[in-house]
Parts: C-alpha cells; sequence; structure tokens
C-alpha cells in the first residue's frame, strides 16, 4: 500500500513538473511566425480550486474583451472602406445611407439638404474617431492586466498539486490551456493597438478631404 502510495505521488510530481515547465515556457509562435488560422480557445469547466478558476474566469473575460474591441475595429474599417470607395464619393455615401435611414419619413426628401449630408458624415466620423480612441485605452488596460495574471501562471501547478492526483491533470489541463491564450494577449493587444491608430489616421484623412 505504502509502494503504490509513493508511486502515485511520483505520477503526481512528474506530471505536475511537466505542467510547471510548460506553463512557464517559451512564448507562443515559433521563429517562423504563427501556422494558419489559429482557432478560439475554450473556456475550461471550473475545476474545483479557488485561485485556478477565478484565474481562469480573468483570463476568459479579458479574451471576451479583447474580442469586442477586434469586432468594433472591423466594423469600422468596413465602413472607412466603403465611404472611401464610393464610385461618387463620401457625400453620395453618406446620402445614401440617410436615405435609406430616412426612407419611412413623409419629410425624408427634405432633410437630404448638402449642409444636413456633410454634417452627419462628420458626426458618423468623429463617432469611430472616438470608438477607435477607446479602444486604443482599453487595450492599454487589457495588456497592463494581461501581463500581471502572467506572473501569477508560474504559482498555479502547485494549486493543481494540492487536489491530489484525481484532480490535479483537470486542474493542470485547465491551466495549460488558458495560460496559452493568455500568453497570445499581449501581441494580440498591441496589433490592434496599431490597427486603431490606423483607423484614426484614415478618419483625420477623410475628415480633410470634406473639408473639416
Amino acid at each position: 500500500m505504502m509502494y503504490l502510495k509513493y508511486s502515485l505521488n511520483i505520477i503526481l510530481t512528474v506530471t505536475l513538473t511537466a505542467g510547471l515547465m510548460s506553463c512557464g515556457g517559451s512564448k507562443p509562435g515559433g521563429a517562423g511566425g504563427p501556422q494558419g488560422e489559429v482557432s478560439a480557445p475554450v473556456k475550461p469547466a471550473p475545476v474545483g480550486n479557488e485561485k485556478i478558476d477565478k484565474f481562469v474566469e480573468d483570463a476568459f473575460s479579458i479574451l471576451d474583451e479583447l474580442e469586442e474591441m477586434k469586432e468594433g475595429l472591423a466594423e469600422i474599417n468596413v465602413t472607412l472602406v466603403e465611404i472611401n470607395n464610393h464610385p461618387v464619393g463620401p457625400l453620395e455615401w453618406m446620402k445614401e445611407d440617410m436615405a435609406r435611414s430616412l426612407a419611412k419619413a413623409k419629410d425624408g426628401a427634405k432633410q437630404l439638404d448638402p449642409a444636413a449630408i456633410v454634417e452627419a458624415l462628420k458626426g458618423k466620423i468623429f463617432g469611430m474617431v472616438e470608438s477607435a480612441k477607446k479602444t486604443k485605452v482599453g487595450l492599454d488596460n487589457i495588456l497592463k492586466r494581461a501581463q500581471s495574471m502572467l506572473e501569477i501562471l508560474p504559482e498555479l501547478p502547485a494549486e493543481a498539486k494540492s487536489m491530489g492526483f484525481k484532480g490535479a491533470p483537470k486542474a493542470l489541463k485547465a491551466i495549460k490551456g488558458t495560460g496559452g491564450a493568455l500568453k497570445a494577449i499581449p501581441g494580440e493587444a498591441k496589433e490592434l493597438a496599431t490597427e486603431a491608430q490606423t483607423v484614426l489616421e484614415n478618419c483625420n484623412k477623410l475628415l480633410k478631404s470634406i473639408g473639416n
């Protein structure tokens, strides 16, 4: 019985040591860069350890915020492309957009005077500018939170070990999966910050083109 217990402890120690090395290992992406599109990480189920479960919850909260910011920037970029690529010009794009909104209004045609179109387009662009600025601020916050959590990551395998041979493997799997997703956040946040800055520059160019 003592021999069995000793053997199980050895197996658990080896497993957790491997997990510790994995959690504190190199950053994702080799020298050749990412290979293909990476699938979205799947949030692990709670493992029953408060520290590990909180870590997973906080990490995926950051990932959700990052995804929302990514979608917001993508939407702005689609709008900018539509405006800039309109065959007649930005003002005509705005006129058509307003016409769709006012299609059911009896006095819709009267509201589409040139001055109103210009002001509406400026308002649209200013809205995108504010959204991009908020995204940049939000990304700075996300970066700080992610870096803080990465400092905690190497401590978590010890928490898994405290759960014993039955609970440790599940906990370690949750740590490893979440840790991998967390390590990718700083690079992704920096890329989105660069994209947000490009959006700001493109918005300013568009404002100048319509005589801001």
